[in-house]
């Protein structure tokens, strides 16, 4: 069910030309006449996706010109309108073509105050709290004390929106939980809302609690569970960097970890003649991390092949600079693989992606392309540095693959088919979306230093 390789396809010429000028009602009538032909099943498989991915964009795009040009003058003082186009031709404000007309994306104002500090120092209505030193503090420490280790307690989980609950019907529910991954010790599972159908094990590369029952109303599903986060201080050496290194986790997997000659060449010419295999990485990280601006972004199923959208377009969020950091590592030969769950200190919690190379004698080591480029932007070279290399405790890692199936196996298309970090649902009889049918629930309950 998670296969979706035929994404590697194009679409027909006419059918293009539609979906890039956001004429959808057109590109779906047009689909439905190249489905009576005799073409490939995978062609078809393509083709059935891109009517769900159409639906995707129209949802995620709601502002029109003049709305978003209205929202951002209403809350940012001496806004204009020749600073609202630099501020789009300047990467800062994620839009397509919907019927014609330029339409920007649900989450572009937030985008803006997140990357633009001369846009966030210029609201009306600034918060005036101070900024966090927790991470700079953690960095650290970890660097001079060589570790750190943090008890967190969570509950996550889903909860039903009101519309289409279809009530006295069974639901399949995941919630992502933690995984044994390097760093993460003694997990326990505290408590659940509904008794656990099944468990996945703790090895498992998405990690997941399930639950199978009949839906009441707007059920809450959720799983309280608490780990330990150890992390030890990797001190680099590029001479003590072995000769021989594994091949392992250094193959495609389409339809985004996929050598196109794009991105080999891309990846030639930034190693260039490195032959060290730390160096090469960490080439390929300063390339991500100076260049790739951070974004919010569509669902990662609208994103064809999500490395390549990475680095022609030079943006992207923690996923999809993780995703192309991942894939240029892998062309350049080094084992890389992803890492994923939540971002969680006693201030915060919410998603997050990163990466893992191995390299020889030092094995399974983080980066985090994201975290990297927010400090690089921010002159923050220390931890710019640490990134590479290393990771502060504040992860639940529930993925350590990306485009896994899940236990037991979906019937349907995921919400997210490639990463899972608040949940997946579905009847038995139809696939339910995140933001459409369900919520994500993230609380914390306890996060200590230990």
């Amino acid at each position: 069910m998670n296969n979706l390789s035929y994404l590697t396809s194009d679409l027909p010429e006419d059918i293009k030309n539609l979906v890039t000028i956001g004429n959808f009602e057109e590109a779906n009538k047009l689909i439905d006449i190249y489905l009576n032909r005799n073409i490939s099943s995978m062609l078809k498989d393509r083709l059935i996706f891109e009517k769900h991915r159409m639906n995707i964009l129209k949802r995620e795009y709601p502002y029109n010109y003049d709305e978003a040009l209205n929202l951002l003058q209403d809350r940012i003082d001496d806004l204009t309108k020749e600073e609202f186009n630099t501020l789009k031709l300047q990467r800062y404000m994620d839009w397509i073509f919907v019927d014609g007309r330029i339409m920007f994306h649900k989450n572009f104002y937030s985008n803006i105050l997140k990357v633009n500090q001369n846009i966030k120092n210029r609201l009306k209505n600034r918060n005036s709290e101070k900024e966090s030193t927790l991470l700079d503090d953690t960095v650290n420490d970890i660097i001079s004390k060589g570790e750190k280790k943090y008890f967190i307690h969570l509950k996550t989980g889903i909860e039903l929106k009101d519309e289409g609950t279809r009530i006295g019907e069974k639901l399949r529910v995941y919630i992502p939980i933690p995984q044994n991954a390097d760093q993460i010790k003694n997990i326990k599972i505290l408590n659940t809302s509904h008794e656990i159908s099944y468990i996945s094990p703790e090895s498992y590369p998405q990690r997941t609690i399930y639950f199978e029952t009949e839906v009441k109303g707007r059920d809450k599903f959720t799983v309280e569970y608490s780990y330990e986060n150890h992390i030890k201080y990797n001190e680099l050496d590029y001479d003590n960097v072995s000769n021989i290194q594994p091949v392992f986790h250094t193959e495609e997997w389409p339809p985004h970890i996929v050598f196109t000659p794009f991105l080999v060449d891309l990846a030639n010419e930034i190693v260039g003649c490195e032959t060290n295999p730390l160096k090469k990485a960490r080439k390929i990280y300063d390339y991500i991390t100076k260049n790739v601006q951070y974004s919010y972004v569509r669902p990662y199923q609208a994103i064809l092949n999500i490395a390549e959208y990475c680095a022609y377009n030079l943006k992207g969020d923690c996923g999809v600079q993780a995703l192309l950091f991942i894939t240029l590592c892998r062309i350049a030969g080094i084992p890389a693989r992803w890492q994923s769950g939540l971002y969680v200190n006693p201030e915060y919690i919410g998603c997050h992606d990163w990466a893992n190379i191995y390299v020889e004698p030092y094995g399974w080591l983080f980066a985090d392309p994201s975290f990297g480029g927010g400090a690089y932007r921010n002159k923050n070279e220390k931890r710019w540095n640490f990134y590479f290399g290393n990771l502060d405790p504040f992860r639940m890692v529930a993925n350590s693959e990306f485009q896994y199936d899940l236990l037991p196996e979906k019937k349907f298309l995921r919400s997210d088919p490639y990463d899972n970090q608040v949940g997946e649902v579905e009847y038995f009889d139809k696939a339910i979306q995140d933001g459409e049918g369900f919520e994500p629930i993230m609380e914390i309950v306890d996060v200590h230093e230990i």
